[in-house]
């Protein structure tokens, strides 16, 4: 009897220490473009986007208006009034590269409303990896859009050992 349970703990334990981890890899990419969500919410980014570069259309148009009548009777201005005129033109300039930068640019509300139309269906995408992964007993998941790991059982988190080395200061500088 005692000879079998060797056997079985010596089994258990060649098992448990070969055992394969198992990884599976997504193009989350791939996996975005094809919702029916994704293709939404490019519309009401496109919408968004044409409204915010119609306006930003009609404020260069004014300038270009107001630019044009300067141009027209600065020969018929005085001094003061061109130099007023001048400084009107500058800050409307100014206006329209300022609409660009906050409406257009890459910290704008342009971007911001993408990033809030998105990140449902990222975290959406996510979870179901995440599902997925547990469900089928993946280690790991891979992620060939974004170059790194979208799932991982705790199991393998090794953040606590390796804090723990350090507060022992086992690793010298």
């Amino acid at each position: 009897m005692e000879i079998n349970m060797k056997k079985i703990i010596t089994f258990l334990i060649f098992t448990f220490c070969f055992s394969e981890t198992k990884i599976g890899w997504v193009d989350s990419q791939y996996i975005f473009n094809q919702l029916d969500e994704t293709r939404e919410a490019q519309v009401e980014l496109e919408k968004k986007q044409r409204s915010l570069e119609a306006e930003l259309m009609k404020m260069i148009s004014r300038g270009d208006s107001l630019y044009q009548a300067f141009e027209k009777q600065a020969p018929l201005m005085g001094a003061e009034m061109q130099k007023n005129k001048q400084t009107e033109l500058v800050e409307m300039q100014k206006q329209i590269e300022l609409f660009q930068m906050q409406k257009l640019g890459p910290e704008g509300e342009l971007y911001s409303f993408y990033a809030q139309l998105i990140a449902p269906i990222e975290k959406k995408i996510l979870d179901s990896i995440a599902k997925i992964g547990n469900e089928r007993g993946y280690d790991y998941i891979l992620d060939s859009s974004r170059g790194g790991i979208v799932h991982a059982l705790d199991s393998h988190k090794l953040d606590e050992f390796v804090l723990e080395d350090l507060r022992k200061g086992s690793i010298s500088e």
